[in-house]
């Protein structure tokens, strides 16, 4: 995992409120096919078979986190978020735990493992999948107290 600076994001003027939804993204200054949510970069790496984003909305009373996986071919191919209802999801913290898994810790306390499975192995698994740790977790997969 090589933290790379390859991407930017259209920047949205105006009201917040009037914003598009979604956002163009350029790879070395060149726009891509697709649009991507939110309006902030906030990490971006190179893991080898592909790029992983981590968006944020520039909200600080109710910001979301979306994190898009990107092959090589400059291809959308998973995505996934935490919706900020009644909460906000300000990232802290990204590390690498293992191949393909990661720890993202919002607001300094709340623990979370993605995981991708880039390339797919079965048709049915989602790329990127979030879930919730009660607890930090070290690189060997272990939660601590």
């Amino acid at each position: 995992m090589e933290a790379v600076d390859t991407f930017t994001i259209q920047t949205h003027r105006g009201k917040y409120e009037d914003r598009p939804l979604e956002s163009r993204l350029y790879f070395r200054g060149q726009q891509l096919s697709f649009k991507v949510p939110g309006y902030v970069i906030e990490k971006q790496y190179d893991c080898g078979a592909y790029f992983l984003l981590i968006l944020s909305w520039d909200c600080i009373f109710e910001e979301g986190c979306e994190v898009v996986v990107i092959s090589k071919q400059l291809e959308k191919v998973g995505d996934c978020n935490l919706t900020p209802y009644y909460n906000s999801f300000v990232l802290t913290s990204f590390s690498k735990l293992a191949t393909d898994q990661y720890q993202l810790v919002f607001n300094d306390s709340e623990y979370y493992a993605l995981t991708v499975h880039y390339p797919k192995k079965h048709w049915y698994r989602r790329v990127a999948k979030l879930v919730k740790s009660q607890r930090p977790i070290d690189k060997d997969g272990a939660e601590h107290a």
